[in-house]
């Protein structure tokens, strides 16, 4: 077996999913439920490898997630603690693959980041990673025609939470994409490491980019803020990377959807005014050596609402995740 779909999903602060003492929650609390729409979710895309953000912080409350709620057995690779928002592979059982992990140490240094000219105004300002260094792993074994280098990544967010004060609301937003650019150039170098002049090297760089391919007034200023730097430079062309779900119609090509706190920060229509705003920000990005194995039909992004069974009707509004997931077979 070489064909394996893989999937890219924010599961949104998955540490309050799973308490502490690995019990699990009652069906009168509404962290069970929203686990259960989760769960059902993974289930219906039933994915084979699973780049899992925003995952419990540490893997035996991520393998109690596993074991509740997916009927599916997955073995899960867990990122050293990186603040509230761990990080996490899921591998499919059975599929014979082994996983090498990169460490968090070593990760500080294959994605070193600290001073850069994020402005190109000839000075460096001195950025960290804090709990968001991406998670590397190198796959093999007999369901892989070759060892494949994962990626997760989880960069700086874009929110700016200010709506009262637009200066403040333009700076901050500003100073996001600046932060953006600079992890962004960190993982570009990395890239560059394991990719040799020709394009040679299989890498799978997947997770919540919190950047789409649209340049807002801020990104234009700098030019681009995390996603392009990533993919690479069309001065480099045999080293760019390609977007598994550039081919899906663009009303389709989202993964999140957010209230609107600038336009009509009431988080209600008025006047004909949207109340919602949609981005593309979860992505599946491969080397140029694995292009040509992304099967395009099979791309895919999971918009519909997970049906649960029995759900009581207080909780049926619950989201199971604010990120859509997207998911894609490759050819491995």
């Amino acid at each position: 077996m070489s064909k394996l779909k893989i999937m890219s999903l924010n599961g949104e602060d998955m540490i309050d999913l799973v308490p502490k003492d690995l019990t699990t929650h009652s069906q009168e609390n509404r962290h069970f439920w929203r686990s259960k729409c989760l769960g059902k979710l993974i289930k219906d895309a039933d994915p084979d490898i699973i780049g899992l953000v925003e995952a419990p912080p540490y893997q035996d409350r991520t393998e109690k997630f596993v074991d509740d709620y997916l009927s599916t057995s997955y073995t899960v690779y867990q990122a050293e603690k990186r603040g509230t928002l761990g990080l996490a592979f899921l591998v499919r059982d059975g599929l014979a693959i082994n996983v090498s992990l990169r460490s968090k140490a070593q990760s500080k240094k294959d994605f070193k980041l600290d001073a850069f000219d994020a402005d190109g105004d000839g000075i460096k300002e001195t950025y960290s990673w804090w709990n968001r260094v991406p998670f590397e792993a190198e796959f093999s074994g007999a369901s892989l025609k070759a060892n494949i280098t994962f990626i997760l990544i989880h960069s700086k967010s874009k929110g700016a939470f200010v709506p009262g004060d637009l200066f403040a609301y333009e700076r901050l937003s500003r100073a996001n994409r600046m932060k953006l650019k600079a992890q962004a150039f960190s993982v570009r170098k990395r890239l560059n490491q394991l990719i040799d002049d020709e394009g040679k090297g299989k890498v799978i760089v997947l997770g919540d980019m919190n950047d789409g391919p649209e340049f807002d007034a801020y990104a234009a200023m700098l030019g681009g803020a995390f996603l392009e730097p990533v993919m690479g430079s069309i001065w480099d062309p045999t080293r760019i990377f390609y977007n598994c779900h550039e081919s899906i119609k663009k009303e389709f090509r989202w993964t999140i959807d957010f209230l609107d706190r600038i336009v009509n920060p009431l988080g209600r229509s008025r006047y004909g005014q949207p109340s919602e705003l949609r981005s593309w920000i979860d992505h599946i990005l491969v080397s140029p050596e694995i292009k040509s194995s992304v099967d395009k039909e099979s791309a895919q992004i999971y918009h519909k609402k997970p049906q649960v069974s029995r759900i009581p009707h207080r909780f049926r509004g619950i989201k199971a995740t604010d990120h859509h997931p997207p998911y894609v077979t490759i050819d491995l």
